[in-house]
């Protein structure tokens, strides 16, 4: 029940977010897609709401690349998956992330934390995939 009320919690503030955080911003617009306005990662193909992208916590490039990874796929599609498809541990494969939405995260952290490296970004995906599936697996 708590995991579903906090599946619900996320749905809400993704939707506020997105609306401008009103509900009669929402209700007023008659085609809410048209006026969502997007921001491509570091020129890719891979957008998300440029509202939610100006709002990531930029203090740490861990925080900012964690938060960045859960815009792109979501915290279950994280806790589903890991960078290279491989399970740890012996266990059975999982599904591997897009390869070319990880480097549009990469490419974007690294515009914005210059003295970071590749293999520090991939080092914060990695650890938020093992920490959402934690969270699943404990919330089950």
């Amino acid at each position: 029940m708590i995991k579903l009320m906090r599946e619900c919690v996320e749905c809400v503030r993704a939707l506020k977010s997105s609306f401008g955080g009103t509900p009669s911003s929402a209700a007023s617009s008659s085609s809410v897609d048209r006026d969502i306005e997007m921001h491509s990662l570091a020129g890719s193909t891979v957008t998300v709401t440029k509202r939610a992208f100006q709002r990531l916590n930029r203090s740490r490039m861990a925080i900012f690349a964690q938060e960045l990874a859960v815009l792109v796929f979501t915290k279950e599609g994280l806790a589903e998956s890991t960078l290279t498809g491989k399970s740890g541990k012996g266990g059975p494969p999982k599904t591997q992330l897009d390869v070319t939405k990880v480097q549009a995260i990469t490419d974007a952290v690294l515009q914005e934390f210059p003295n970071a490296s590749v293999s520090d970004v991939r080092a914060a995906i990695r650890r938020k995939c093992n920490n959402e599936h934690f969270s699943q697996k404990k919330g089950s």
